[in-house]
């Protein structure tokens, strides 16, 4: 073995030693608060009531709650704003090794998680008692259709086609999306309280792993194609899980949903045979069948277009604007 090839083992080695500390850590939060759960049940919650009526709010907010959380989400969204321009401003090129900024903005997120979780464990509110639950939804959902945008050069859109779009919103979606995810997830993140329903428990080990994926801004792992697409795909157990336990028999949907967005687009990532990638949506179609046929629910297989319609009408607005609103028309899109 000669000194690159050693060299390389060497850096691939550490890129994932540093994935698996991040989901350990990120599994060690959501941990303690589980364990810690028992300590929340003091609280008077408003409970379920109606749909996208947040439950986990007290039936009598407090000024302390609301500008605690508050104050924590702006602090929280201008400290990783600051970590991003200051690493776009110092570093050039991506590293295999954490960096001093990698360092400060996971333990800027560390901290963060501490005092959200004190928050909760006194005051309880996060920013749901003042704003839809719509908005931490929909600032998720805009996250991950931009993604879809950024890897679009290297998967295409719809059926590993659709690569060329505009040069002018692609690089000006690489240059910011930074600002704008962290926006989503520090958001999110103050949204709601650290409680230990299942939803609660896997949404936050999502967010951890997504604010993770952000303080390895300039690191190899953080365009890692196949981190990317997995960091991408975890949102159909969560948002599941997050219905299954609503009990409103809407879990089909999201996860087909999804499935068919991952099926159009997100499976192309890997270089898979036609005939492979055929046998796929032949074996997806005839599960959904077969599922919505068990449940019978049949006629609400519509349903399933939902998410895969919303996602693409946004992604293609957000085309449309950078194409006839800005400069920069040309099609061509340098190599990533």
């Amino acid at each position: 073995m000669n000194l690159r090839t050693h060299t390389e083992n060497s850096s691939q080695n550490a890129s994932y030693a540093t994935l698996l500390s991040g989901i350990l850590l990120s599994a060690c939060a959501v941990a303690i608060i589980y364990l810690t759960s028992d300590h929340l049940s003091r609280f008077d919650l408003v409970g379920k009531t109606k749909p996208f009526a947040y439950p986990w709010r007290l039936r009598e907010p407090s000024n302390m709650a609301r500008i605690t959380a508050w104050l924590g989400y702006c602090l929280h969204n201008l400290f990783s704003w600051v970590m991003i321009w200051l690493a776009k401003r110092r570093y050039e090129h991506f590293s295999s090794r954490m960096r001093g900024l990698n360092w400060c903005f996971l333990a800027g997120h560390i901290l963060f998680f501490i005092a959200h979780y004190i928050q909760t464990h006194i005051w309880y509110d996060g920013l749901a008692s003042d704003v839809p639950e719509v908005t931490a939804l929909g600032s998720v959902a805009l996250m991950l259709i931009v993604v879809l945008l950024l890897e679009a050069p290297r998967r295409g859109l719809f059926w590993g086609h659709g690569k060329r779009l505009p040069k002018r919103m692609w690089i000006t979606l690489k240059k910011y999306h930074g600002y704008l995810f962290t926006w989503a997830l520090t958001y999110t993140f103050w949204y709601h309280p650290t409680a230990s329903s299942p939803g609660h428990l896997i949404g936050f080990f999502y967010l951890l792993i997504l604010l993770w994926q952000s303080a390895l801004i300039f690191h190899e792992f953080h365009r890692n194609r196949y981190w990317i697409i997995l960091l991408e795909i975890m949102v159909i157990p969560h948002a599941v899980i997050v219905a299954y336990y609503q009990g409103n028999q809407l879990w089909p949907m999201f996860l087909f949903g999804f499935s068919m967005v991952f099926l159009i687009t997100q499976m192309h990532t890997f270089k898979l045979i036609p005939i492979l990638k055929i046998s796929i949506a032949i074996s997806f179609a005839l599960v959904v069948i077969g599922t919505y046929s068990y449940f019978g629910r049949l006629e609400q297989l519509h349903e399933i277009m939902r998410i895969p319609l919303l996602d693409y009408s946004i992604a293609g607005l957000i085309i449309l604007a950078f194409f006839f609103f800005l400069p920069g028309r040309k099609t061509q899109i340098p190599d990533s």
